[in-house]
């Protein structure tokens, strides 16, 4: 199985970042246009995200919670290919801030699944980024987002 990973700094606290990684109004605010997440009190439950894009596409995945630890972790399953992976955040204390630690695996040899994983790590890689600088600095910018 292939898998992604990502880390990253954001000089915020750790409380922060996992609250806005773990609720829809959090993830609204920098990434998706509808995100839906239902966490039950077990750390379980529900996440949907929704995107519009510039060329009036709406793209929509989610799938399951299967971990949700305050302040530690947030996994999930969805279904960016023919496959289904598990996108993992872990937050751990650094410097002045949190390391924000993303993994998302499950991605086949096959060539769909190349492809989602391909398109999933650049993704990845700009959502973190768009992240941080909408934690550390207030900026959004998901208006003209690329889609794979």
């Amino acid at each position: 199985m292939l898998e992604i990973n990502h880390k990253t700094y954001i000089k915020v606290p750790l409380e922060k970042v996992y609250q806005t990684i773990s609720t829809s109004r959090g993830w609204n605010a920098w990434f998706t246009d509808d995100a839906s997440i239902n966490i039950d009190s077990n750390g379980t439950g529900q996440i949907r995200l929704v995107w519009g894009n510039n060329e009036h596409r709406t793209i929509e995945d989610g799938g399951p919670i299967i971990e949700a630890i305050p302040n530690e972790r947030f996994a999930f399953k969805w279904s960016p290919g023919e496959v289904t992976s598990t996108v993992t955040f872990k937050f751990e204390p650094y410097k002045e801030g949190t390391l924000v630690i993303l993994n998302d695996k499950g991605y086949t040899h096959s060539v769909e699944s190349l492809r989602a994983c391909m398109g999933c790590a650049v993704g990845w890689g700009e959502a973190l980024t768009l992240l941080k600088i909408y934690l550390e600095h207030g900026i959004v910018y998901k208006k003209d987002l690329l889609f794979f």
